[in-house]
């Protein structure tokens, strides 16, 4: 029998393709507050939550138990904002990132810890480049570098850490840091300008990133965590 992930925010883009992507090796449960927009892959099934809610991730766990003894979270959920000026942030619109994008994090995280001590299983988190630089655009300027988004994304990176630490030799954290990614996030009549800037010459795909999801959580990263993957086509060479 397959051994049990769940994926949130896979109802779409990058999430979407990371269940699709251990629905071969798992029995995968996404998690999201949107509808998928396509049927279901072969291994897949559907949970409505959001994961700033406790309860409700609460009952996202109690739902994965149904299927078996959960091995991996793959916590992909978060949100983004237009690129403005800090001066010029709602404080409304940085709120709503930090809890989705960080407090998101903290809660489905913190309620994996028990299941995945059973199995001795992972997590992983899915930051961006943009936390480890502090801007979200490669051309980003005085326009705006998506503070907020930066600022939840590397916390995502701190909490990991956290997490590595706290957790072994028991469980593996990892995460996983896209570049710019074709997608929702990156309208299409920008692609050409940003691949542009990207040393390997092209924007990357959400298989990539599933890919490298695959990897950390196999045992071929089984000496791994604590560590930030980047995906970024060379964009930040860290």
């Amino acid at each position: 029998m397959k051994p049990v992930a769940i994926v949130t925010g896979g109802a779409r883009n990058i999430g979407w393709a990371i269940a699709r992507r251990l629905a071969a090796d798992y029995r995968v449960l996404i998690a999201d507050l949107s509808e998928p927009q396509q049927p279901l892959p072969d291994g897949c099934g559907y949970f409505h939550a959001d994961v700033c809610d406790p309860q409700q991730v609460r009952k996202l766990f109690a739902e994965a138990e149904k299927l078996g003894p959960l091995q991996l979270l793959v916590h992909s959920a978060a949100v983004t904002a237009p690129a403005r000026p800090i001066a010029s942030i709602p404080l409304e619109e940085w709120r709503r990132l930090i809890d989705i994008n960080l407090t998101g994090s903290f809660v489905v995280a913190q309620a994996a810890i028990t299941p995945l001590l059973k199995t001795k299983g992972s997590m992983v988190l899915l930051t961006s480049r943009a936390g480890k630089t502090g801007f979200a655009a490669l051309n980003a300027g005085k326009a705006g570098t998506k503070a907020h988004y930066c600022a939840s994304k590397a916390g995502v990176i701190s909490l990991m850490k956290s997490l590595a630490t706290e957790l072994s030799p028991d469980i593996r954290v990892n995460a996983v840091a896209p570049g710019p990614i074709e997608g929702e996030m990156i309208p299409r009549d920008r692609w050409p300008e940003i691949a542009a800037r990207v040393p390997l010459g092209r924007l990357g795909t959400a298989a990539e990133i599933a890919d490298a999801v695959h990897f950390l959580a196999s045992p071929a990263a089984s000496f791994i965590t604590g560590h930030v993957l980047d995906v970024n086509g060379g964009t930040l060479m860290d």
